[in-house]
């Protein structure tokens, strides 16, 4: 069954106003200024799926990054491994526990090549205290013009430019903020003064839960390419999105048209973490809030 995908964008802009980046944002909707968000888990799960199955990474981005959240589960479990780090910076939530397994994570994603941000910093001993253990792999820090004063965000250039950590100011809403945040050496900008998050939509094919399931159970059982392929054309719906999902980047490879190639592509170990993507990308029994 085919329907809408829908997701938000909003640029990220450079110190000469030209985008930098994008933000991704979850929308279950086409409303683009709310979202029921259920969890953060969910939420950057539907976002990577309706990107890489359904709407394709040029037509969002174009040859710009995109800032997605990373929720602690997230980063922990590989689902990152999808994506191509060209496009893609690791935007890690401000709610994100840093331990050991977090750390190992980052470090693993940095030698991949991707790019790192903290998101929603706020420049004081806990923060610093908290997310220390990451500033060696980071190359972003999202910094919040109203949860900041204007002397902390200051002091936060000096901080992390030293670190050679790249400054982004967002939430600016005004010419004054942006003013001050520009003379105090800031590199990117974001907020509501430049552009409110745009609607991008595209079509999405659906497969159920427990069809995703049955091919989980049979990669557990490490199947052969043939028997593994014999399967998934018995799955029409989930041949459909694989088919998107190898050719969402257009520009890496040369296009795919037929189910075989496109699992010698991904890989049978990558096969299993597309899947259980989108099986964090069922809303079923999610309870969800403003955000």
């Amino acid at each position: 069954m085919e329907t809408l995908a829908y997701l938000a964008r909003q640029p990220i802009l450079d110190r000469e106003g030209k985008v930098y980046a994008y933000e991704l944002l979850f929308r279950d909707s086409p409303d683009s200024n709310t979202a029921v968000i259920a969890s953060d888990l969910l939420a950057t799960a539907q976002v990577l799926e309706n990107v890489l199955n359904s709407i394709g990474i040029q037509k969002i981005v174009g040859t710009n990054k995109a800032f997605v959240n990373c929720s602690r589960n997230m980063l922990l479990n590989s689902m990152f491994r999808l994506l191509n780090p060209k496009y893609f910076v690791l935007e890690v939530l401000e709610s994100v526990e840093v331990d050991g397994d977090v750390v190992e994570a980052i470090k693993k994603y940095k030698a991949q090549g991707f790019e790192i941000a903290l998101d929603d910093f706020i420049f004081n001993s806990q923060f610093i205290g908290r997310f220390e253990p990451l500033f060696p792999y980071v190359s972003y820090v999202k910094m919040d013009v109203v949860e900041n004063s204007i002397e902390d965000m200051e002091r936060a250039v000096s901080f992390f430019k030293e670190k050679n950590i790249k400054m982004l100011a967002e939430k600016v809403e005004d010419e004054a903020t942006f003013k001050r945040c520009t003379d105090a050496g800031y590199d990117l900008f974001q907020g509501f003064y430049f552009a409110r998050p745009e609607l991008v939509t595209g079509q999405k094919i659906d497969a159920t839960s427990s069809a995703i399931w049955r091919l989980l159970k049979l990669l557990r059982d490490r199947p052969g390419l043939d028997e593994f392929c014999e399967s998934l054309d018995k799955n029409p719906e989930i041949s459909a999105n694989l088919l998107k999902f190898v050719n969402s980047d257009s520009q890496s490879h040369a296009s795919i048209d037929n189910i075989k190639d496109a699992v010698a592509w991904v890989g049978m170990r990558h096969m299993q973490e597309w899947l259980m993507l989108m099986l964090y990308a069922r809303p079923e029994n999610h309870i969800g809030k403003k955000r």
